[in-house]
């Protein structure tokens, strides 16, 4: 399941929102992220303000999450957690200095609890995650791969690594635009695109 709801949240909302980011951030650790560089990385943990949010999904349980900023791509990662049963992410894009930035989730699934592809790079210790080598082609676990490379169109949006690291994917790309909820089985493998600016998100997950 991948969806987009447009403009849920209205600017008032959203400023909320990026407020209790701002009360409650801290400098993020090498956690999904491209370079080593982390001057403009950060996180937070959701706090009242995420009502609004909670109030649109009923029915649904909030099961974890955070705010991030960042302003270079996450690698490719899964979220999901047996311990959660089965669960949907909700992010939420806050603010955007790049008007092309994109989520692009692949219509490959992982099962298994979270890991990270750490592609090109070394294997990497993340916080959350399992740090893996190489890309999701290399393991057969990957539902739904395909035998061919990455279309063009989707990797205009990838060309932050190499098009053989996509190899096998396949996906949409999602525009990153404030007021809207990006929503996806969080066994879909996802990544950034590529990025020419900051973002400030919040990624939900929940269970109904």
């Amino acid at each position: 399941m991948k969806k987009v709801l447009k403009n849920v949240l209205d600017s008032e909302q959203i400023e909320t929102l990026l407020n209790e980011f701002e009360l409650n951030k801290f400098s993020a650790t090498k956690d999904d992220r491209v370079t080593e560089e982390v001057d403009t990385w950060a996180k937070a943990l959701p706090g009242p303000a995420i009502q609004i949010i909670n109030d649109f999904m009923y029915g649904y349980k909030k099961v974890g999450g955070n705010y991030y900023r960042h302003d270079s791509p996450y690698l490719p990662h899964t979220d999901h957690k047996h311990k959660w049963g089965n669960t949907i992410n909700v992010v939420v894009p806050l603010h955007s200095t790049d008007p092309n930035a994109k989520l692009i989730v692949f219509d490959q699934k992982w099962h298994k609890d979270s890991v990270t592809w750490c592609l090109h790079n070394g294997v990497w210790f993340f916080e959350y995650n399992t740090g893996v080598k190489g890309r999701p082609y290399d393991y057969k676990e990957v539902e739904g791969l395909t035998d061919e490379p990455i279309s063009d169109e989707l990797y205009q949006y990838l060309d932050w690594a190499d098009k053989k690291q996509w190899f096998g994917l396949t996906g949409d790309a999602m525009s990153f635009n404030p007021g809207d909820l990006l929503i996806f089985d969080n066994k879909y493998i996802h990544a950034t695109g590529k990025l020419d600016g900051i973002k400030i998100g919040l990624s939900l997950r929940y269970k109904s």
